[in-house]
């Protein structure tokens, strides 16, 4: 068998390294991923692994030549010179590049803590100092040195200042991207394992096999998993409105509540125009947003803009001062207020802008995407709304979870309003649900029951106030005081879903209710959503005896033609035009002529 010849072997590694290396630089480069720090580094480590190639090269081409040419010899002295000046800064450029990806870069220092005290300046001294012991090695032949063959030999310094230096920087990247490996996706997190174990294998393979040169290929390699899956960011990019998605956002909240970083976001929701004009004809449903993200982009960096839900944007402002972030986002603010102009289109948009603490008003991203979500006051302010100004999303956060324990906890209750008679003799009553919940007290209808049908817990809240009523009218009590019927409230979206019909009829005849007991009310509102729908469903229940209602009846919401057409037999009007009645002559010819109107429909 012929002997393995270790010098062609080296070479062919340090080629394949140096084109692996150079391909990532061109695809880095034409890629335009060189805007972050992160970008700037890893192009930075490739310029060192590229360097580390060509030396190696060097050192195989002028190896054999080194006994016979003095030439020869300073070439191989120079290039391993160069070699061991540059390697031993991958280490920690590695680790600076975990720091950033991770996030931790933008931790504000400061402190007196650990943390604190390893500042970037601090560690980039101890980088310098350590290059500095390299580059005196001709002086001190600490690190290695050639004897009077010509051969090469380690010193004792190489496995201090080098393996063992290597070793502190690689546990401390290590380490570092344990502690944040919650804010890196998969696909990062399994492209910085095998960056780092082909690295430390490269390593220690040459520690103890140093003609098997095979290091700097073996992080060349490392290093482009981290190009597929780190540097490129197509699975974090929303391509339709040219920012990160909601996905990177979640990471890179989650990265910097980890890390301890003071962060303000500047969220502009509710994104929204008339119309708008795209140049070239076509229209574009995500010109609006795109407009707004690229200005965004160039007030605060195009890396820092978010795209957090269908006309919701998010900037992410790291280490701003109160005052500083504020004025950012009234620059913001005052942009809806006059008309957008970009390549796309000029309109005039609408949008709310809201300046978020992170952590403080939200201590996670998904706290930050509900108030994206959360509908906003109807009287809410249109400039920046900060601090104090969103104490309704606190508001809104603590009825929702009251909300979703309430029939858990029993906190809803059904309380029963009297209805009489012109003549003031008692006629029935209406249910009305009421809250009392354990943490926040009394809240009103109006507060809970939007909250409730945004949920979708409406449904389950109907049933629960009908078996209520139910089982009030099972016990006599209401009889025994005259009460003949009882009114209870329908939400339509319900009662438009299928089965609706049959299980509240399957609850009446649980507790043996009689349908003229009962009297279903819906409101004018929303009686003109799907009449047919709406319709089959009262004549269903109509069939059984029970009674329909329409409430609200001459607040405006709906046509004539769709009240006339559904089966109910009580109108009754809104207590606005009663009210109003009573102020000039205009409200009385209107409550006058709603009841000639109801009569003539002999309700």
């Amino acid at each position: 068998m012929d002997k393995i010849n270790f010098t062609d072997m080296g070479l062919g590694f340090s080629i394949a390294a140096f084109l692996i290396a150079l391909t990532d630089m061109v695809f880095s480069l034409v890629s335009k991923h060189y805007g972050k720090v992160q970008n700037r580094i890893y192009i930075i480590q490739l310029i060192i692994l590229m360097i580390n190639a060509v030396c190696g090269m060097i050192s195989t081409f002028t190896e054999d030549s080194r006994y016979i040419s003095d030439a020869a010899y300073r070439v191989l002295v120079i290039s391993r010179y160069v070699y061991f000046l540059t390697h031993a800064l991958i280490p920690p450029v590695f680790f600076f590049y975990i720091s950033n990806v991770t996030g931790r870069n933008y931790r504000k220092r400061g402190g007196k803590s650990l943390k604190d005290f390893l500042t970037d300046e601090f560690l980039l001294l101890l980088v310098l100092l350590n290059e500095l012991i390299i580059a005196l090695n001709p002086l001190t032949n600490w690190i290695y040195f050639f004897n009077e063959n010509r051969r090469f030999r380690r010193g004792w310094g190489e496995y201090v200042f080098v393996y063992g230096y290597s070793a502190v920087w690689m546990l401390a990247a290590l380490i570092l991207f344990l502690c944040s490996r919650k804010s890196l996706s998969k696909g990062r997190k399994y492209a910085i394992v095998v960056c780092y174990f082909l690295g430390l294998a490269g390593v220690l393979l040459q520690l103890f096999y140093s003609k098997f040169r095979i290091e700097v290929l073996m992080e060349t390699l490392g290093y482009t998993g981290v190009l597929l899956f780190v540097e490129n960011e197509d699975d974090r990019m929303d391509v339709t409105v040219g920012a990160y998605n909601t996905a990177a956002f979640k990471l890179d909240i989650a990265a910097a509540v980890s890390n301890g970083i003071q962060t303000r976001l500047i969220l502009v929701r509710n994104i929204t125009c008339d119309e708008h004009r795209v140049i070239g004809g076509s229209e574009s449903d995500y010109a609006p947003e795109r407009t707004v993200a690229k200005y965004l982009g160039k007030l605060v960096g195009k890396n820092f803009i978010y795209s957090v839900g269908r006309g919701k944007l998010a900037a992410v402002l790291y280490n701003k001062t109160d005052s500083e972030a504020l004025e950012l986002a009234s620059r913001v603010a005052d942009c809806f207020k006059k008309k957008w102009e970009s390549e796309e289109l000029k309109m005039r948009l609408d949008g709310r802008v809201l300046l978020i603490d992170v952590p403080g008003r939200a201590s996670t991203a998904e706290e930050v995407l509900y108030i994206a979500e959360c509908p906003m006051p109807v009287n809410a302010d249109h400039g920046v709304m900060s601090g104090s100004d969103l104490d309704w999303i606190v508001r809104r956060s603590a009825v929702e979870a009251a909300v979703k324990r309430g029939l858990k906890d029993g906190s809803f209750d059904v309380w029963y309003q009297p209805t009489y008679t012109i003549d003031k003799k008692l006629h029935g009553a209406e249910a009305l649900l009421r809250m009392n919940d354990r943490e926040l007290g009394r809240v009103f209808p109006d507060e809970f029951i939007p909250v409730a049908e945004q949920l979708g817990m409406i449904g389950d809240i109907d049933e629960f106030v009908f078996r209520e009523v139910c089982a009030f009218l099972a016990s006599n009590e209401p009889q025994r005081f005259g009460v003949s019927c009882i009114n209870v409230n329908l939400s339509v979206t319900e009662c438009m879903k299928s089965g609706f019909a049959e299980r509240f009829m399957e609850i009446a005849d649980r507790w043996g209710i009689r349908g003229k007991e009962v009297v279903f009310e819906i409101t004018e509102s929303v009686a003109a959503e799907d009449i047919s729908r709406i319709s089959a469903v009262i004549e269903t229940m109509k069939s059984r005896g029970f009674s329909f209602a329409i409430d609200d009846f001459g607040t405006g919401y709906s046509n004539l033609t769709a009240t006339l057409s559904l089966g109910a037999e009580l109108i009754k009007i809104d207590k606005s035009v009663l009210w109003t009645s009573c102020k000039d002559e205009n409200g009385g010819e209107l409550l006058a002529a709603s009841v000639k109107m109801v009569r003539a429909m002999h309700k």
